[in-house]
């Protein structure tokens, strides 16, 4: 279905300038008996400064075909090292959005200090309120929180909207047009016609005050000896911040109704209230989406036995894919081994969790299938020289997106997922600095001569469906 703009959210144009020009070049490299003419739709040319690969995938692809004793192509093999995913195909017209990602929607802004604040609350508050009013030159903001994510979906193929907030402020601005340039689709309000009417206090058109409508920020304060710490609304409360949202507008169904994936993560219970990010998880599940949750760095405070716990709890028996870091896992589960601590999410009664993947850094990833009897799937690390694990995880999940609704082998899901995430960690800091996809299938090509179960070849080739069911859509 087909939105139109309407007071109160932002649309963006599918593909925008130098995002479009970028995946065009990669996509034009692959050889005409690959894909009809039709699909050569866009320049070979790019001004975007995004990498070039510089052979033709197709032709590597075919190359690696032919000599298959290097790596033995078994991914379509059927053996559980082979099980797909058992999520429903959503793909094509059948939805409007791969992927829709809920709330978290933020700006990272990087100041140089001379020394770190005070710990205590009073001197924060108010540097955060001189912060805001008197921010850094712009060249020191980047996107955050959900939008690495969104951004690294964007980029590998998927069709990509976000339901949240953002303010009518200069970084609200800032954040909108980043999306828009990185070709997300629709930035929906989650905020949208609140009744003001019984309010003396001045509003917007929305009902929202000043402090309730502005941009969530965080400020990354930096020492000279490299010693950081962060400032933001988050450290403050009162939470959940936008706890005046009370039921789901009309427009964020729609879009919930309209995605094959509904990604959460943990920040979400801090911003918005968490029947609403409940109800939106199920509103998407009866739509048919697949549910993907990632606790993250909150995963600590769900531990209170109390609202926090009952929070979690709700939002585990409706995931299909669970993903952790093992810190995180052990916060959520009580178990330190990461295969024990999948296996508890997936027999926690009732539930329906598929995939429980948990993220072990350098040592790679460890997934856990409900089926067939609980397959363990483990993934190493690609050797990269690492400048910056910041969004690794968040670019790692788009990737399991992907995968997942697109019922592709394990194996080669866990291998994209790690090129992504490597990719990422080849760079530096978070939104917009997330994985190419040119960087993505470089690191997967070189990878391929040593693969003994041809997941890295499989990898590629999911790639490469997936830029080019985009480009159609174009």
């Amino acid at each position: 279905m087909a939105f139109e703009p309407s007071v109160g959210f932002t649309t963006a144009r599918i593909a925008a300038h130098h995002t479009t020009l970028a995946k065009s070049t990669f996509l034009n490299q692959i050889s005409h008996q690959e894909r009809c003419s039709s699909h050569l739709r866009a320049s070979t040319s790019s001004s975007s400064g995004q990498g070039i690969v510089t052979a033709s995938l197709a032709s590597y692809l075919n190359t690696v075909v032919k000599h298959k004793s290097r790596c033995t192509l078994a991914a379509s093999a059927a053996s559980p090292d082979t099980e797909a995913s058992p999520s429903a195909n959503l793909t094509g017209s059948q939805k409007t959005f791969d992927l829709v990602a809920l709330s978290n929607l933020c700006v990272d802004i990087v100041v140089q200090t001379s020394e770190l604040p005070p710990a205590d609350d009073s001197s924060r508050r108010q540097l955060l309120t001189n912060l805001t009013a008197n921010p850094p030159d712009v060249s020191s903001w980047e996107v955050g929180g959900n939008t690495n994510t969104l951004i690294a979906a964007s980029r590998l193929g998927l069709r990509v909207a976000s339901i949240g907030h953002i303010g009518n402020d200069i970084y609200g601005k800032f954040l909108t047009d980043v999306l828009k340039d990185e070709g997300i689709k629709l930035i929906e309000p989650v905020t949208a016609n609140l009744d003001s009417s019984s309010s003396s206090i001045i509003t917007n058109i929305n009902g929202l005050t000043k402090e309730q409508d502005a941009t969530l920020l965080c400020f990354v304060l930096v020492a000279p000896n490299s010693q950081h710490s962060f400032c933001s609304r988050y450290d403050f409360g009162p939470w959940p911040l936008l706890s005046f949202v009370e039921t789901l507008p009309p427009g964020v169904e729609r879009v919930l109704d309209s995605t094959a994936a509904l990604f959460v993560n943990g920040f979400v219970f801090d911003e918005v209230p968490s029947h609403i990010v409940i109800a939106a998880a199920q509103r998407a599940q009866q739509g048919g989406a697949a549910v993907f949750f990632d606790p993250g760095p909150r995963s600590w405070t769900f531990n209170d036995n109390g609202a926090r716990k009952a929070a979690l709890n709700a939002i585990l028996d409706v995931s299909d894919v669970v993903l952790m870091t093992e810190e995180e896992a052990e916060a959520v589960t009580g178990y330190g081994n990461a295969e024990a601590a999948a296996r508890f999410i997936l027999d926690r009664p009732g539930a329906r969790t598929e995939w429980c993947i948990v993220k072990r850094g350098a040592e790679g990833a460890v997934l856990v299938s409900r089926s067939p009897g609980n397959g363990v799937y483990e993934q190493r690390a690609l050797k990269v020289d690492v400048r910056d694990t910041v969004g690794c995880g968040d670019s790692f999940a788009a990737a399991v997106v992907l995968g997942y609704t697109r019922q592709h082998s394990i194996p080669a899901v866990m291998a994209l997922a790690s090129a992504v995430g490597a990719a990422t960690a080849m760079g530096s800091g978070a939104g917009r600095n997330v994985a190419k996809a040119e960087a993505v299938a470089s690191l997967l090509k070189s990878a391929v001569s040593n693969c003994e179960d041809g997941r890295h070849f499989t990898a590629l080739e999911l790639l490469q469906q997936s830029l080019l069911a985009s480009q159609d859509e174009e």
